[in-house]
């Protein structure tokens, strides 16, 4: 006597679409079953898309299947419609040939078929079609949707690394800066058009920063510097014959776009190398930056065991020059040179007015600049709209017409992105003079309350010759000119006492002979 097995299968999209239901369509197949005096043996329940066979139910009705060949006394599959079984008709021919290998007739009982009757295949290929095409008209919907609202700025998804998804009060979805992500993410760019350290060494810190609770993994940061995204633009990618190119989105920009294309450039080479990293200890944030005063060669740093167990640290030259300090004088005499750098009380303001006044000055030859670039632009905008006309009027061949599209295009992009430059240099510089400024203005502080890297910062940009110890004092041929520049005010402002120099600067007139 036959037997039947059930296959009930329901998607959540579909129950929420189309009011599909697993007991409904049990019910209905134990009916037809009692009817035609059916005995049911196993009833499997499917929550899985119809795309492909790879379903979990199905692939063990498939196990049974084949622990059970040997008992192949013919077995019903009784689904409610051809839908149920399969939306791809290539795989449901293989998979109901395959059935039919383990003595399995599939069939649906509310489009029911005899196989048996060739003609009746024409209405299998259409029963399996039909969801097929349906799938595919759905997917073609969707994805056209998706490229206009791209083409739109908008942003389609998850929310990439440093933003989060947010929804407006009237619920249009859109994404925003992540309160902790963002920083992170934006030093990150900072730090490597810097290129004081390799990407690798800024991903171990943006972990480190991160502590392991956000999505800061190695793929997602490397995708995450490569992305244009972040600095507001999105990628609409090729299609048919229409070429990929790059929108504005309606998210707000992590960096700029100079920010962007410097870490790009750097990322593929076409900028200074990244300087490697050297690796200091706590009791040696000097190591690197000393130079040795007998040969000119870098010191380098390490610690010796004691008798009683305790280390002591030194900077000493790697030559046979035997030149070696004990790194805690070393090091005090450096904080007490730099506390003489620290800039008096109202030093800052007084040169940050003074550079914006400059600025001002020297940005004259700027808005000129501007002014040619939005000239330029309307120029070219008016030369295509001209062509355009001239398309829609036949009097220019379509081919000429979409050549002079493309460079114009080409040329206005190019033109405003030099004109954005610009425009974030002249209203951005207040801003980024005070925030460096203010950090200044406590440096001996900083220094002596930051880590090693910190400390390691602030040394490498205050002194670009590096240090020379004598075993008294630090001296350096050149000290970072604004910071001079901030000294020079202070002596102006409180009187500068005669035969006082720059704490650092009087290496020039001692070590020019160091190398000769």
């Amino acid at each position: 006597m036959r037997k039947a097995d059930l296959y009930i299968r329901v998607s959540t999209d579909e129950q929420a679409d189309k009011g599909y239901s697993q007991r409904d369509q049990e019910d209905r197949l134990r009916k037809y079953c009692g009817i035609k005096n059916i005995p049911v043996r196993y009833v499997y329940i499917e929550e899985h898309s119809a795309k492909s066979f790879k379903r979990p139910e199905w692939q063990k009705y498939l196990y049974n299947l084949r622990k059970s060949k040997n008992n192949r006394t013919g077995t019903l599959l009784l689904f409610t419609k051809w839908d149920r079984f399969s939306r791809n008709a290539g795989d449901a021919y293989q998979m109901i040939n395959l059935l039919r290998t383990f003595g399995v007739e599939p069939g649906a009982i509310e489009q029911p078929l005899d196989l048996s009757v060739p003609e009746n295949k024409i209405m299998l290929a259409f029963y399996l079609a039909a969801p097929e095409v349906e799938n595919d008209r759905r997917a073609l919907n969707v994805f056209h949707g998706m490229r206009r609202a791209k083409k739109e700025g908008r942003y389609m998804g998850t929310a990439p690394l440093g933003y989060v998804n947010k929804i407006t009060e009237d619920k249009k979805k859109y994404i925003g800066l992540h309160e902790f992500e963002a920083p992170i993410l934006k030093w990150a760019f900072e730090q490597i058009a810097a290129s004081n350290f390799n990407t690798e060494q800024i991903w171990r810190k943006v972990q480190k920063k991160a502590k392991g609770k956000y999505r800061f993994s190695k793929n997602n940061f490397w995708v995450a510097i490569r992305n244009p995204l972040y600095c507001g633009k999105i990628l609409i990618p090729p299609y048919k014959e229409e070429q990929g190119y790059f929108v504005t989105g309606q998210h707000q920009p992590l960096i700029s776009e100079k920010l962007f294309q410097e870490v790009q450039d750097i990322l593929d080479g076409r900028r200074r190398p990244i300087k490697p990293k050297i690796v200091s200890m706590d009791k040696l944030p000097l190591r690197g930056f000393l130079k040795c005063p007998n040969c000119n060669r870098m010191l380098t740093g390490s610690a010796s065991k004691g008798k009683m167990g305790k280390y002591y640290y030194y900077y000493h030259c790697t030559t046979s020059c035997g030149t070696r300090f004990s790194a805690e004088p070393v090091n005090e005499m450096f904080l007490k040179q730099l506390r003489y750098l620290s800039p008096k009380c109202g030093v800052v303001d007084v040169f940050i007015e003074a550079f914006i006044h400059d600025f001002n000055h020297q940005t004259k030859t700027n808005n000129i600049e501007r002014k040619n670039i939005v000239g330029q632009i309307d120029a070219l905008n008016k030369r295509y709209q001209s062509a355009l006309v001239k398309n829609a009027d036949g009097e220019m061949e379509d081919e000429d017409f979409k050549e002079l599209k493309k460079i114009t295009q080409a040329r206005i992009e190019n033109l405003e992105k030099e004109l954005g430059n610009l425009a974030i240099a002249s209203t951005e510089i207040r801003d980024l003079v005070a925030t460096a400024l203010k950090k200044v203005a406590n440096i001996d502080r900083r220094y002596e309350n930051g880590d090693t890297e910190e400390k390691r910062v602030i040394v490498s940009s205050m002194f670009p010759e590096n240090l020379v110890f004598n075993g008294t004092r630090h001296r350096t041929q050149r000290i970072n000119s604004a910071v001079a520049y901030i000294y020079l005010k202070t002596s102006q402002l409180q009187g500068k006492k005669n035969g006082t120099n720059l704490s650092f600067l009087d290496l020039s007139q001692e070590v020019n002979h160091l190398g000769t």
